[in-house]
C-alpha cells in the first residue's frame, strides 16, 4: 500500500521491515535536510554534495547506500541557452532519497504516478531510481530536437543572407 506520511520511522529503513520508503527534498531549508544525517545516517561529505550545486555527475558507494549526481537539462529557445539541474540521489535497500533545487519536472512526474499507480512505489527503490533516471534521459531528446532545429535555422541563415551581425550573435552564445 502507498500512502504519504509527514515523517520517516527509522524502523521503516531497518533491512527486512517490508517497508519501501521514497523522500523528496525539494529546495530543502537547513532544518528538513537534517532528515539526511539524522534519519538516514548518510555521510557529511555526501550530504554537503547534495545540498550544494555540483557541475558533474557522478557516482560514490558508501556502503549500504548509493550516492548519485544527475542533471536534468532544459534548453530556453528565448535565449539559446541549455540549463542544467543537479537531481541528487541516495539508494538503499529500503529507501531512495531525491534532493534538487526548486521544481524537478521529472521528479514531479513521478511522485504522480506513484499516486495515481501503488506498482510504481511497490516494486521497490532501484526500480523507482530506474524510472525517475529513464524519464531524466527521455526528456533528453526533445532539448536536443530543439537546439538541432536551432543550429540548422543559423546554418540556413548564414548561408542564404551572410551578415557579420549574425556572426557576433553566434560568437556571443545568442
Amino acid at each position: 500500500m502507498t500512502q504519504s506520511v509527514d515523517r520517516v520511522d527509522p524502523a521503516w529503513l531497518a533491512a527486512g521491515s517490508g517497508v519501501w520508503v521514497w523522500v523528496d527534498l525539494s529546495d530543502p531549508t537547513p532544518e528538513e535536510a537534517r532528515i539526511l544525517t539524522d534519519v538516514f545516517g548518510f555521510h557529511e561529505l555526501a550530504v554537503e554534495d547534495a545540498l550544494t550545486e555540483i557541475h558533474h555527475p557522478k557516482v560514490e558507494s558508501y556502503g549500504s547506500y548509493l550516492y548519485l549526481i544527475l542533471h536534468g537539462i532544459d534548453f530556453r529557445e528565448t535565449d539559446h541557452s541549455f540549463s542544467t539541474q543537479d537531481v541528487d540521489f541516495f539508494l538503499g535497500e529500503q529507501f531512495l532519497v531525491t534532493v534538487h533545487p526548486g521544481i524537478s519536472r521529472t521528479v514531479a512526474k513521478m511522485r504522480d504516478v506513484c499516486a495515481r499507480n501503488e506498482r510504481a512505489l511497490g516494486e521497490g527503490p532501484a526500480a523507482l531510481l530506474h524510472r525517475i533516471i529513464d524519464a531524466m534521459v527521455d526528456n533528453y531528446r526533445p532539448e536536443a530536437d530543439r537546439l538541432n532545429d536551432r543550429l540548422d535555422a543559423l546554418e540556413e541563415e548564414i548561408f542564404e543572407r551572410p551578415d557579420g551581425r549574425l556572426a557576433k550573435q553566434i560568437a556571443a552564445g545568442k
